[in-house]
């Protein structure tokens, strides 16, 4: 019989390598210097969700709520959007979108995270603790030391 359980500690360990690289990513991110930005404008994009087979058929659509705006860095303007860094928030409905971009009307002020070394990669907001991809590490590290045992035992 097939010993799938290395296989299952292999795809399992580079799962938590994957996740625990993004935290690491996030954590440079929350060092990024601030500045304030302004924004230009804001648009609601439609997209067809469609993951699932069964779900072609419907072509449900998801909404995305794409904030542009615009800052300066050492006397350089650019220009960017809520989804250089961070996903676009994305909404079930076109009415959840418009509510969280009338939060954000034109002209009004962000706080946004620059990189340093390529200004143009934004992210928006707070610093964030990316506590789904610290759990969902933590249980891949789990898996991949469970599953590793299983073999060796």
């Amino acid at each position: 019989m097939l010993d799938i359980a290395p296989l299952i500690a292999l795809a399992s360990g580079i799962g938590a390598a994957l996740a625990s690289h993004s935290v690491y990513r996030r954590r440079h991110v929350n060092a990024w210097p601030t500045t304030s930005a302004h924004v230009d404008h804001t648009e609601v994009e439609v997209v067809d969700d469609h993951h699932r087979p069964a779900d072609r058929d419907d072509h449900p659509q998801r909404f995305l709520a794409r904030v542009h705006y615009r800052f300066e860095v050492e006397g350089n303007a650019y220009r960017s959007d809520n989804g250089r860094f961070d996903d676009v928030p994305s909404f079930a409905t076109r009415d959840a979108a418009e509510a969280f971009l009338a939060r954000t009307p034109p002209g009004s002020p962000l706080t946004i995270r620059y990189s340093p070394t390529q200004p143009t990669l934004t992210q928006c907001g707070d610093r964030r603790i990316p506590v789904a991809r610290l759990g969902l590490s933590a249980f891949l590290a789990l898996m991949c030391a469970l599953a590793a045992w299983l073999s060796l035992r």
